[in-house]
């Protein structure tokens, strides 16, 4: 059945254009119409968008599921103790116990698509632990996600990690039944970062990304020390070796870039390969800033990313946005470093160029991945309408988010998810969560060559 948006107050094609009381069509996955008075289909699903401004979905292009089993429990260690401590332990726990109990991936990763749901996100990217079960989940909610197949072969304790030839060939049977990039579900290949793969890793990695027509995400210059490494082993900085290794392209997308130089720039320019900024990750971690306006000024695109619910500890977009608006401007002792609109656009159009899909913008032909916020909320007024990207970009809230869809479905309205039952997955995924937490104490790994 068509599904019509009536009377929207403001819609956002893109954030530089905003458009006032007009409709959008939707028939199957894609949005056919936008216009003011649409006529109205014999059967037709009907919201009325009146007092609501209606988005592109934001999209999240960094993210790890599995660690939402994680928020609020680490604090104050910078990068390397932290996946010691921390990520490395509550790896161990979750590949011991998901052998016992295959609903738990669907857990971490329903309650994930829960959270980002109800803040208007509508496709994410997930790197680390893989399982099937992470697709079947957004298969049955509904929601979009690209799924980062991590790749390792250095660094990570051994046993957290298959061999290598097991590896491989465990990526291209994954590929080959879930890469999907016609509906809700494609695959990328994620070799996690530099110093945790080899050059003859990240080589077939290259090779199969293009044979295959696959993204490809990789953890980048987010730490200094990262970078002195990588200078001291092979004489090259890490986006230079990316560039050396035949990986610099437009199916590319490099996160964090923390500590890159104008030479870094400049290659990620000329070749087409994108960004991702996790603002809110790195600050809590004290990585770094990543140098987000030369990148823009450059042309190189930039998309905004949460991270991993352990180091940020949330999944939500808005306080995302607004996080790169604010350290954009105080880094740079400048007010007008980062707008609003540039924040949108990280979180729209880029982010869906990083992320591989034919979103990110409200247009014609365009995949119907939309969100409707509700204005009348009281932190939302008095409405100015003089730059309504810095009104919602500033002001506006994951609970204000009314209606969200999906590849043209409404998987939620009027702030209830329609798809699944989501009381009961948050008292599942609570009940797993408190026994899995209790047994991080009984893991200790250390990485085996830092």
């Amino acid at each position: 059945m068509p599904l019509l948006i009536r009377n929207a107050k403001y819609l956002f094609v893109n954030p530089s254009m905003i458009k006032q009381d007009v409709d959008v069509l939707i028939e199957g996955k894609r949005i056919v119409a936008v216009g003011r008075e649409l006529t109205i289909p014999a059967k037709v699903d009907l919201i009325d968008a009146s007092g609501c401004a209606v988005l592109p979905g934001l999209i999240n292009t960094h993210t790890h599921l599995y660690q939402n089993f994680l928020k609020g429990i680490a604090g104050g260690i910078p990068l390397v103790p932290w996946c010691n401590e921390i990520l490395f332990p509550t790896v161990g726990v979750l590949r011991d116990a998901v052998k016992e109990n295959r609903r738990i991936p669907y857990l971490w990763t329903a309650l994930s698509a829960i959270e980002m749901i109800k803040g208007g996100t509508t496709c994410c990217i997930d790197m680390d632990v893989t399982y099937e079960e992470t697709l079947q989940a957004w298969r049955e909610i509904g929601f979009r996600g690209v799924l980062a197949y991590t790749l390792t072969n250095r660094w990570v304790p051994a046993e957290l990690r298959a061999s290598e030839i097991e590896m491989r060939q465990k990526v291209l049977d994954f590929i080959s039944e879930y890469h999907r990039p016609d509906g809700l579900t494609q695959v990328f290949m994620a070799p996690s970062t530099l110093f945790l793969c080899d050059d003859d890793l990240m080589s077939w990695v290259g090779e199969q990304s293009e044979k295959l027509h696959l993204g490809v995400q990789i953890h980048i210059s987010e730490t200094a020390g990262e970078v002195e490494d990588s200078i001291r082993e092979t004489g090259l900085r890490p986006v230079e070796r990316l560039e050396k290794l035949g990986l610099l392209n437009d199916r590319l997308s490099a996160v964090h870039c923390c500590h890159i130089n104008a030479k870094e720039i400049d290659l990620l320019a000329r070749t087409g390969a994108n960004t991702v900024h996790c603002p809110k990750s790195n600050m809590k971690l004290a990585d770094g800033i990543a140098p987000v306006t030369e990148l823009k000024a450059c042309g190189v695109p930039v998309a905004v990313a949460t991270d991993g619910a352990a180091s940020n500890d949330l999944l939500d977009m808005w306080e995302e946005m607004r996080a790169a608006v604010l350290l954009a401007r105080v880094s740079r002792n400048d007010a007008a470093a980062l707008t609003p609109a540039d924040a949108l656009q990280m979180a729209t159009v880029d982010a869906a160029r990083a992320a591989r899909i034919d979103a990110g913008e409200i247009i014609p032909g365009k995949l119907a991945d939309l969100i409707l916020l509700d204005l009348n909320k009281a932190h939302l007024q008095p409405f100015h309408t003089e730059d309504v990207a810095n009104m919602l970009v500033f002001c506006a809230r994951s609970e204000d988010v009314r209606d969200t869809i999906i590849h043209g479905k409404v998987v939620m309205r009027n702030r209830r998810i329609t798809t699944i039952d989501e009381e009961e997955i948050l008292r599942e995924a609570v009940e797993v969560e408190r026994e899995l937490f209790s047994q991080r104490k009984n893991y200790q790994f250390v990485s085996s060559e830092k």
